[in-house]
C-alpha cells in the first residue's frame, strides 16, 4: 500500500509494488467471479422485478379501464332508472287524476239519483197526505151531513157538532 513517510526524510510516497499488484489481482479475480456468478443473478432478479412491475402496471391499467367502463354502465343504468321512475310517477299521477275524475263523476251521478229518488218519495208522500186529507175531509163532511139530516141544528149545535166530530176523528186517528 501507500505509506506516507514524511518524517523519515525520504520519498513522501513510497509504493510497495507487491502489495499493489496483489490487491489489483485479487480485485480483478473478485470482479471476474462476481461478473460471472453474481451479476447475472442480480440482473435476472432486476429484470424479473421489472417485468413484475410492468405486468402489475398493465393489470392496474386494465382494472382502471374496466372500472371506468363499469362506472359508465352504472351511470347509464342510473339515468335509465331515473327516466323510468319519472315516467312511472307521471303515469301514476295521470291514473290518480283519472280515478279522481271517475269518482267525482260517479258521486255526482249518485247524488243526482238520490235527489231524484228523494223527489219521488216526497211526491209520493205528498200525494198520500193529500189523499188522506181528502179521505178525512170526506169522512168529516159525511159525518156532518149525516148529523144535519138527523135533526135541524142551530149555530151553537153546529159548532158543537163540528167540535164533537173533530174529537171523534182525532180519537180514531190516535187509536
Amino acid at each position: 500500500m501507500l505509506h506516507f513517510l514524511a518524517s523519515e526524510g525520504g520519498n513522501p510516497v513510497q509504493v510497495e509494488w507487491l502489495t499493489l499488484v496483489t490487491t489489483v489481482v485479487v480485485f480483478l479475480i473478485f470482479f471476474g467471479v462476481a461478473a460471472v456468478l453474481v451479476w447475472p443473478k442480480i440482473l435476472a432478479g432486476l429484470d424479473e422485478r421489472d417485468q413484475k412491475i410492468r405486468s402489475e402496471i398493465e393489470r392496474a391499467e386494465a382494472a382502471r379501464a374496466e372500472a371506468a367502463e363499469a362506472l359508465a354502465r352504472q351511470e347509464d343504468a342510473l339515468r335509465a332508472a331515473r327516466v323510468e321512475s319519472n315516467e312511472l310517477i307521471a303515469k301514476a299521477r295521470a291514473d290518480a287524476e283519472q280515478t279522481a275524475r271517475d269518482l267525482r263523476q260517479r258521486a255526482e251521478e249518485e247524488l243526482l239519483s238520490l235527489r231524484e229518488q228523494a223527489h219521488r218519495e216526497i211526491d209520493t208522500a205528498r200525494e198520500s197526505a193529500l189523499k188522506d186529507i181528502s179521505t178525512h175531509a170526506a169522512e168529516i163532511s159525511t159525518a156532518i151531513a149525516g148529523r144535519i139530516l138527523e135533526r135541524e141544528i142551530s149555530a151553537d149545535d153546529q159548532r158543537d157538532l163540528v167540535d164533537r166530530t173533530l174529537q171523534e176523528l182525532a180519537q180514531t186517528n190516535a187509536g
